[in-house]
């Protein structure tokens, strides 16, 4: 929780992440396309990330965006299972579907309000919980689908192998990535 453990994780995160999309992008067409690609990308979602964590109130934020994220990953993964028969894009991620896509959003809705009411109390606004809790979770989805896409391009089925069972550093925190942009852009304009 302290600000200097915070920045060493996130650190490492990025060191991890650059590393499996470097081994990932070598495999490409693409190759240094892809690489710049990756240095841009993560580069500004991880310095974002560590400019949320050291505003006001930053620790907040960023559990706000960890349970939207979450929320997210878990009620896509609820209701596409239960709910879901039409998939969305089976091109770049087979299991997907649209059930999956509408029940992640409303299950960050959802957390995102239970969240912000009891920490955020200060500043909890319904309608702009709700409005950042959609965005947060649509960019998580569409974060998780890019790396999808790229390991697509790649013909890999995870982006490394440092998690036993899980794959790589970046198969476990594709969602969270993206999402930091929209937290940031909401935080620079006080609309959290």
């Amino acid at each position: 929780m302290g600000g200097l453990y915070f920045l060493a994780l996130v650190l490492f995160a990025y060191a991890v992440s650059l590393f499996e999309w470097l081994r990932m992008s070598s495999s490409t067409s693409r190759k240094w396309t892809m690489l710049a690609l990756g240095y841009v990308y993560f580069t500004l979602c991880y310095g974002l990330f560590i400019d949320i964590r050291f505003a006001d109130h930053g620790f907040q934020l960023i559990v706000f965006l960890f349970v939207c994220v979450w929320s997210c990953d878990i009620g896509a993964y609820i209701f596409g299972k239960f709910f879901g028969k039409r998939k969305c894009v089976p091109h770049i991620s087979p299991n997907k579907t649209w059930a999956g896509v509408w029940g992640g959003a409303a299950a960050a809705v959802f957390m995102g309000h239970i969240f912000a009411y009891t920490y955020l109390a200060e500043t909890y606004d319904a309608l702009n919980v709700t409005q950042i809790a959609v965005v947060i979770a649509f960019a998580a989805m569409l974060g998780d689908l890019l790396i999808s896409y790229a390991k697509r391009q790649a013909g890999v089925k995870d982006t490394g192998t440092i998690i036993p069972g899980h794959g790589g550093v970046l198969d476990r925190i594709d969602s969270l990535i993206l999402a930091t942009l929209p937290m940031a852009y909401f935080l620079y304009w006080g609309i959290i």
